[in-house]
């Protein structure tokens, strides 16, 4: 049996022309994906060509940013699929990501069939960052996925340099977890001190 998976993809370009550009080729596969999906799955590149346009038929849900399509430079996409078709789906994002160098991809994936999600920063067609929550205490519930597109988000909002903020947020993330466990601590202690009264 085959589970549902759902994509949203944050895409951070440099300019409105940009985004729309993106926004037009994620609806176009290439033929070059085209010939490999038709190897791995047996099919005439014809038929899988056809088959990729309704696969690869991501939806725009909303700017990001400005609302204005005119000034706007961030848009959020989605797309369901079943899972057999990821790789199919991961080589169109790496294709489109490649031939858009400058861009942040910002992918949030979830099966809540299976209780899994994860998240990943791609940029020029190169994995730059993951998380996977394949750990749900509850179906659909995310337990441990970390977002990770923070200082990403807030370097390209602050003109930084890419992947600059990685670093500092990592630290802050521990930071902030020693916090929430010193006061978990405080807490259990004050409890246990207003019992023994």
């Amino acid at each position: 049996m085959s589970n549902w998976i759902d994509y949203d993809l944050d895409v951070l370009a440099s300019n409105p022309d940009e985004i729309n550009q993106i926004a037009a080729r994620l609806n176009q596969p290439s033929l070059e994906l085209a010939y490999w999906a038709a190897k791995r799955f047996g099919q005439p590149v014809g038929e899988v060509a056809e088959g990729l346009k309704e696969l690869l038929a991501f939806k725009t849900v909303r700017n990001l940013g400005y609302l204005d399509n005119a000034v706007n430079k961030a848009r959020r996409f989605s797309i369901s699929f079943k899972d057999k078709y990821s790789g199919v789906v991961k080589s169109h994002l790496s294709e489109v990501s490649e031939a858009f160098p400058t861009a942040i991809f910002l992918v949030t994936y979830y099966d809540m069939q299976a209780s899994y999600a994860g998240k990943w920063v791609e940029r020029a067609g190169e994995l730059v960052q993951q998380i996977h929550d394949g750990d749900q205490q509850a179906q659909a519930i995310d337990w441990v996925l970390l977002d990770i597109f923070a200082p990403f988000r807030a370097e390209y909002e602050l003109g930084l340099e890419f992947g600059s903020l990685w670093q500092k947020w990592l630290a802050d993330t521990a930071t902030a977890v020693q916090d929430l466990k010193g006061e978990t601590a405080l807490r259990e202690r004050s409890q246990a001190s207003a019992e023994t009264r």
